[in-house]
């Protein structure tokens, strides 16, 4: 009897049932990599006991292990409700769910039902509730606080926002406008999303214009100089110039030229070379959300959840009808904070953002807080290169000074 007591005291402590001890499984009979390499790195058997694959080299772990790191994973989200609901006549406020249930709401962790039987019935005692149960998580709090920081800057305080409202006007638990932008640029420390960008590298810009104008130079293809910056742009409003490439010449140009029928055009484009070496924040492949499974990186599912939905807003099409000085307030405001206000994890400033092309399926974009002064023309030796696109007068190669205003010894 001692045994079974210690055993099932064992079982209560750590929250599931123990499968049998000799029941091994392999990376194979899971399909979230995490749990996969889970497998492959505790792995001290040579044969599964679920899929019957053998192997001279050790292929399989104990399915217990595997328990263990599933009870340990859905804590992190989700509770007892013994810890975080309530009763009301002795019924839970808040009807729990069994496991079968939350593994429903999540990615699929095998497809062999075997595996998963006897994991569900590992836990068949056990029943959750979200944690927190009472309040957002924290990626729901991030998008909840990005919805009402839109909807602030956009139709109610526009330049007053960073002072704190005596009074909520959400009702949602998100983050309050005043404090938005300074968890934007915490999650952007902690998912890693600023980057060097190295001197040499090549953006593109287009000019579109009358066909009987020739542009030769840096300063007529580079960034507008200030008393030319009427315009209101995705990143910049009107009257703050910032320089907007593209990766690549059909980018640059799908960006900046709309076709208009029986209107005659003519497209320059220029190739901007930078200069010195610069740090950004690189918004383009973001990370996939992590596994809850991965005991490295699932403290980051919150935060790259709330980014992708972020950047998707970020850089959605915007339908330059009139309206879109007001849809581009919440892009300039969040790039005017990471010109300015943000520092890097090592107190450093960024002096750029890279995007994804509203226009231009898997166009890569920038805006660099780079003025015309700052764009300066190649010295002797680069020649203009003629194109055969029918879009295109002719491109031209300039260079792109990142720090400091550049002279010719700035480039190679």
């Amino acid at each position: 009897m001692g045994y079974w007591k210690d055993q099932m005291l064992r079982e209560l402590e750590q929250g599931y049932s123990t499968v049998r001890p000799d029941k091994a499984v392999c990376d194979e009979c899971f399909v979230d990599d995490a749990i996969q390499q889970f497998v492959r790195d505790g792995a001290s058997e040579t044969k599964c006991s679920y899929c019957g694959r053998q192997s001279e080299e050790p292929i399989a772990a104990s399915i217990n292990e595997v328990l263990d790191l599933i009870s340990e994973s859905l804590q992190h989200e989700y509770a007892d409700p013994i810890e975080e609901n309530a009763r009301d006549d002795g019924e839970w406020v808040i009807e729990p769910r069994d496991t079968d249930d939350v593994f429903a709401g999540l990615d699929p962790i095998t497809e062999n039902m075997d595996v998963y039987g006897d994991i569900v019935d590992a836990f068949s005692e056990r029943v959750w509730v979200d944690k927190p149960l009472w309040g957002p998580s924290d990626g729901d709090a991030l998008r909840y606080g990005w919805t009402d920081f839109v909807k602030a800057v956009k139709y109610d305080r526009r330049y007053v926002f960073l002072m704190p409202m005596k009074e909520r006007s959400s009702s949602s638990d998100g983050i309050t406008p005043d404090k938005m932008l300074d968890h934007i640029g915490d999650v952007i420390n902690e998912v890693g999303l600023v980057r060097t960008m190295k001197a040499g590298t090549h953006w593109f810009r287009a000019r579109v214009h009358d066909p009987s104008k020739t542009y030769t130079s840096a300063a007529d293809l580079g960034t507008a100089p200030r008393e030319a910056a009427v315009a209101s742009n995705r990143m910049s409003p009107a009257g703050i110039p910032m320089f907007y490439g593209a990766g690549d010449e059909e980018t640059a140009i799908g960006e900046t030229y709309t076709p208009k029928p029986g209107t005659p055009v003519a497209v320059t484009v220029g190739e901007f070379e930078t200069a010195r070496d610069a740090l950004v924040v690189d918004l383009t492949g973001l990370p996939q959300v992590p596994s809850l499974f991965d005991q490295g990186r699932r403290h980051l599912r919150g935060s790259i959840s709330f980014l992708r939905g972020f950047v998707g807003d970020l850089v959605a099409p915007v339908t330059k009808d009139g309206q879109e000085h007001i849809e581009y307030v919440p892009t300039q405001i969040v790039t005017e904070y990471l010109r300015h206000v943000f520092r890097t994890e090592t107190g450093q400033q960024v002096q750029g953002v890279i995007y994804q092309s509203a226009r231009v399926k898997d166009g890569t974009c920038c805006v660099l807080f780079v003025d015309n002064e700052r764009c300066g023309d190649a010295k002797p030796g680069w020649q203009d290169e003629e194109t055969d696109s029918p879009f295109m007068e002719k491109r031209r190669k300039y260079a792109l000074g990142m720090v400091g205003k550049p002279t010719h010894d700035d480039y190679p």
